[in-house]
């Protein structure tokens, strides 16, 4: 380059790296051909003042740059810029080499630890989508995202939005919010549909982007969609921004499908891990033998039926009911022929009960009720209408108890307990009501 700016010379190794030939930029303003218009300004600073002064910090300085391709997308650069004369005009040499495979390899793997990091300390999808997403933007440079899923439909709808910070993105986000994609529709359903990611250059441009004024107004240019695949099946697609024009280069586009395949691999174990933690945590509200809630999921439903008729001064009763001389019949006709009792007894009494009635098994032969009713001849009818439904010819002796404003769970039970302890003691076969 010349002391006016302007390009002097220039080989074979640059016209390769930025897409000029030597004959289209002989003769042309460095600045407005390779360097990013964000930089221009100081560019030109900085040539006054080596012109003015004999001082340049850049010169002879080893340092990493943005330069811009004849495409519009810029190039990582190393750069080391030195000056001498040719008679008494200043000219200046630069030797670069573009470093954007240097650049991808450490993006993808900081991209990877960020990754890493959320799967690392997240324990649900939901907990992770807004953290995974947040970590490939920022990591690959995107300035706004979006996770996208299935739902009812089937369409595809927003679920979690990253913007960078510092920028308002507020109008775009707020479209990309209220939006849903059928498969094979827009950006995120075409992703959906082809499970292979997509690059638009500029979506202000495109003909089949529906959020092309307020990309526009956001200043949003190139834009990528990922699948985030879980088993050869798209789980959701994330989408990315940015304002500054990114060439779709086939590297960029592999690392990131890399990147989402690793995303969507974490979010099905995640999601197969959560659940198997519900089906874990049923486990231990169920009794095994009865498919009825255990002691545990009796407590469980007990104390949120108390907290919902204390909030909502609403009536609550609460059974305790025993199967007559079980023990005897056990003995007589062995354990299985038990077991098959209980099972009839659960099976029965359920079958008689509303969705919000709970029965569980409370503990051997007896059983826990806890339900809504008032007064307190319609819940003993209720209670008469199981004991008349047990199974294979034996009774049922039952403590029924009317929850009282401010009773405590364990006073409730000790009044149903007694009850059904009066039961037993006038002769089985009957319902009790406590005091």
């Amino acid at each position: 380059m010349d002391a006016g700016g302007f390009i002097i010379d220039w080989n074979r190794q640059a016209e390769g790296t930025f897409g000029w030939t030597r004959e289209e930029v002989v003769g042309r303003a460095l600045s407005d051909t390779i360097i990013p218009p964000h930089y221009r300004e100081a560019h030109l600073r900085g040539l006054e003042l080596f012109l003015d002064t004999g001082d340049g910090p850049v010169l002879d300085q080893r340092f990493e740059i943005e330069a811009l391709h004849r495409d519009g997308h810029e190039v990582p650069i190393e750069l080391t810029i030195s000056a001498g004369k040719v008679g008494e005009a200043h000219v200046f040499h630069a030797f670069l080499h573009d470093i954007s495979e240097r650049h991808r390899s450490m993006q993808f793997l900081a991209s990877q630890h960020a990754i890493t990091t959320v799967l690392a300390e997240a324990e649900t999808v939901e907990q992770a989508a807004p953290r995974l997403l947040c970590a490939l933007c920022k990591e690959m440079g995107w300035e706004f995202g979006a996770y996208w899923t299935v739902a009812d439909g089937p369409v595809l709808q927003c679920r979690e939005t990253w913007t960078v910070s510092g920028l308002d993105l507020s109008g775009f986000e707020e479209a990309t919010r209220l939006l849903t994609f059928k498969p094979g529709e827009g950006l995120p359903g075409r992703v959906f549909t082809s499970a292979r990611p997509e690059f638009i250059p500029d979506v202000v441009a495109a003909s089949n982007f529906l959020r092309t004024q307020e990309a526009a107004e956001a200043g949003l240019r190139a834009a990528v969609g990922l699948p985030l695949l879980a088993g050869g099946a798209v789980y959701g697609v994330m989408t990315c921004y940015t304002r500054g024009t990114r060439h779709p280069a086939p590297q960029l586009v592999e690392m990131m499908e890399a990147l989402a395949a690793q995303i969507g691999r974490f979010l099905t174990i995640l999601s197969d891990r959560s659940q198997l933690v519900e089906r874990l945590q049923q486990l231990s509200l169920t009794d095994e033998l009865t498919g009825l809630p255990n002691r545990r999921g009796w407590n469980e439903a007990l104390e949120r039926g108390l907290a919902r008729a204390q909030r909502n001064d609403e009536p609550l009763c609460l059974a305790l009911l025993d199967l007559d001389r079980f023990k005897a019949f056990n003995d007589a006709h062995g354990h299985p022929a038990g077991d098959a009792v209980l099972r009839d007894a659960a099976q029965e009494w359920k079958r008689l009960l509303r969705l919000s009635d709970v029965l569980a098994r409370y503990g051997g032969e007896e059983f826990g009720l806890v339900f809504p009713a008032w007064p307190t001849e319609h819940a003993l009818a209720v209670i008469e209408r199981l004991r008349a439904a047990t199974p294979r010819g034996l009774t049922a002796s039952a403590g029924l108890a009317a929850w009282r404003s401010g009773e405590t769970q364990e006073q409730l039970i000790a009044r149903a307990d007694r009850a059904l302890y009066e039961a037993k003691r006038r002769g089985r076969d009957q319902t009790v009501t406590a005091s």
